[in-house]
């Protein structure tokens, strides 16, 4: 086969054959390898150790120096991805508060709403408007029993100056001791 190589190298044309540069150089002939003094050698090998010193230590320092970047990109990802949703919690938690503070003062204002007693008979505003009765005027019926009397001592109607209908009002019977609520006198009835 070395043969057939050796022809093929002949029978190939050389462009550079006719200049003076191919002439004069041996750029194409094989290099023979060149023999080193034990002290060249020995040189050779110092600066291949030194070398390959060197580059572990650049290797590690890059190696040190992408896992640097690495931590702080890392850190910047977390601060962009985190930092919004803490803000978006807080946000909502102060929602919750404002949420709860808000219920705390309707509860509040409804309990004084409960309390408010406008005319001054003993039912709150808010009982008188559940009943039918004034919460501007003490004694709604005009019987001369306030409406509190009516409701909660007498068990008589607010509204009706004349519970029982037999002509008398309730605060006239309540004052002559008479039953306001039907027959009989108020002793009586207090007894049963």
């Amino acid at each position: 086969m070395s043969e057939e190589k050796e022809k093929q190298q002949e029978n190939v044309e050389d462009i550079f054959s006719s200049t003076e540069v191919h002439k004069e150089s041996n750029i194409f002939k094989e290099m023979e390898p060149m023999e080193l003094s034990p002290a060249e050698e020995e040189d050779i090998s110092e600066i291949k150790g030194v070398s390959s010193m060197d580059l572990k230590q650049k290797n590690k320092k890059l190696i040190a120096i992408i896992g640097i970047i690495l931590v702080i990109i890392l850190i910047f990802l977390g601060i962009y991805v985190f930092v919004p949703k803490i803000k978006n919690i807080k946000k909502e938690i102060k929602m919750l508060e404002n949420e709860k503070n808000a219920n705390v003062i309707l509860s509040q204002t409804k309990m004084t709403e409960q309390l408010i007693d406008t005319d001054g008979d003993g039912l709150s505003d808010e009982e008188e408007l559940q009943l039918g009765t004034d919460p501007l005027n003490a004694d709604t019926d005009g019987d001369g029993l306030s409406d509190r009397a009516e409701v909660k001592v007498w068990k008589t109607d607010p509204l009706n100056a004349d519970t029982d209908g037999d002509k008398i009002n309730d605060g006239d019977e309540v004052r002559k001791k008479l039953n306001p609520k039907g027959e009989g006198s108020l002793l009586e009835t207090i007894q049963k």
